[in-house]
């Protein structure tokens, strides 16, 4: 986590310098409060993924932008190498398996949900199309007040700009990945 930690405070502080942006300014774009950027950018609290993607809808960046050093150098990445985040007592776990890169314009992401979690999703952005294919279990989407269920091998696909929530529905663990594509 620790890694984590040091490439979201150091990507984030970067971001604020290239634009030319206080924590004030920051805080307006992102939702996010003051205190709870400076403590992110000291390395002194590591953020939520909820809040990893306020930032980056915020900046109108990619999650995987703010997770990983931003290098440039091949990467690869193994079943359980990629960044993992977890929330909710572990029982909601994203893994960035495929960063983004202004090359490609989508990042890729393996989440597993425990059985009887839910996770709501702050939007992403207006130029983010989600795509969702389930690999095991039984997923229940909720877009826009609108109720979908898939199972395994169904997907998926819409405005990633909608409220949309994540319902484990199923026995089990549900796992899915979630692919991120960014219009612009």
């Amino acid at each position: 986590m620790e890694n984590i930690s040091n490439n979201i405070s150091s990507n984030l502080q970067s971001l604020r310098q290239e634009r030319g942006l206080s924590l004030d300014k920051t805080s307006e774009i992102t939702g996010v409060s003051k205190g709870m950027l400076a403590q992110i950018e000291r390395g002194d609290s590591v953020p939520t993924i909820t809040t990893v993607w306020k930032i980056a809808t915020g900046f109108k960046v990619s999650f995987s932008s703010l997770i990983y050093d931003q290098k440039g150098e091949v990467q690869v990445v193994r079943k359980d190498e990629g960044v993992l985040i977890t929330e909710n007592d572990q029982n909601y776990r994203v893994r960035n398996i495929v960063p983004f890169s202004p090359e490609r314009h989508f990042e890729v992401f393996s989440v597993e949900l425990t059985e009887g979690e839910t996770h709501v999703a702050e939007p992403h952005g207006p130029e983010v199309e989600e795509h969702i294919f389930v690999n095991s279990g039984t997923l229940e989407m909720v877009i826009d007040e609108q109720s979908i269920m898939l199972n395994r091998d169904d997907a998926v696909i819409f405005d990633g700009n909608q409220p949309h929530i994540y319902k484990n529905a199923g026995e089990g663990t549900v796992q899915f990945k979630d692919i991120l594509f960014y219009k612009k």
